[in-house]
């Protein structure tokens, strides 16, 4: 359920891409061919995220937008930009997280590239990936909140 909800706001996120910006590291010459609901199961599902990792993910990536109006996520980054957020996520707060040549493999890149993905992320978001446990929760709360309306 958390999977499907984040797929739908990451989804949703990219749709505001849609118009010209410059591109940065993060962009596929194409759109690839994977939905965003399908890649990030295979990710969240390879990667072993928690849920805590697939929240910290979002909220990494919104951190980076919010500290560069200019970075616009969109279907040529998403892929790129979420395989980033969560494998961070996972190396800062997952008891066990893997090296980036599995994550790379799993992420459909080469090591090389995912090493500098990660390296460019985090100076994006000037290394802050402490997160406090009331932001944590205005998050979780932000992807969970659709369902609940849903549910009525």
């Amino acid at each position: 359920a958390l999977v499907t909800a984040l797929a739908h706001l990451m989804k949703y996120l990219a749709s505001f891409g849609d118009t010209p910006h410059r591109p940065t590291i993060f962009h596929a010459p194409a759109a690839p061919p994977i939905s965003i609901q399908d890649y990030l199961a295979r990710l969240a599902k390879y990667f072993q995220c928690s849920d805590g990792c697939l929240i910290l993910g979002l909220l990494y990536i919104d951190r980076l937008v919010k500290m560069h109006p200019d970075f616009v996520v969109s279907n040529l980054n998403i892929h790129r930009v979420l395989s980033t957020s969560l494998m961070v996520a996972a190396k800062f707060n997952d008891d066990v997280f893997y090296s980036n040549k599995y994550y790379a493999k799993v992420a459909g890149v080469r090591v090389r590239e995912m090493n500098r993905l990660e390296e460019k992320f985090l100076e994006l978001i000037d290394w802050r990936l402490y997160v406090l446990p009331q932001e944590f929760d205005e998050y979780l709360g932000m992807v969970l909140a659709p369902s609940r309306a849903l549910r009525g």
